[in-house]
């Protein structure tokens, strides 16, 4: 299967239940066309670089994803339709690739990311910086 980057901008005027029901509908048509959803990431409200549709802010979420054309292309094909959605850009990330694989990779990624964030870690990548620009100074 191929794997797939999906980013998109909603509307940011709908409503918390309008926002999900979005993000729901462009999953399921991946499950529906035979594909696998690897990750639903949901940036949040944005400020766009741009006006788009008359909005200056859009709710940013992207879509990592496997499948095969087909599933790109009916994708594609309802978030034209879809008045909710005011931009959206896809990428081929991978010819071939494995979605279980992909899923494992970014759980233990997530698991890895809830172990970070103490004070000790950051004291020790101050200390690796340090020591890298003595290196170069020499």
């Amino acid at each position: 299967m191929r794997h797939y980057e999906l980013v998109y901008i909603i509307n940011p005027n709908l409503e918390a239940e309008s926002l999900k029901e979005v993000v729901d509908k462009f999953s399921d048509i991946v499950s529906k066309s035979k594909g696998t959803v690897v990750e639903v990431n949901e940036w949040g409200k944005r400020k766009l670089a741009y006006e788009v549709k008359k909005f200056d802010k859009g709710y940013y979420v992207l879509l990592n994803f496997c499948g095969h054309p087909t599933v790109v292309k009916e994708l594609e094909r309802n978030l034209k339709l879809d008045d909710r959605v005011l931009k959206y850009l896809n990428i081929k990330l991978d010819e071939d690739s494995d979605p279980e694989e992909l899923i494992s990779k970014i759980k233990e990624k997530n698991v890895g990311k809830e172990g970070e964030g103490t004070e000790d870690s950051t004291e020790d990548e101050d200390i690796s910086l340090e020591d890298n620009r003595d290196s170069e100074e020499e």
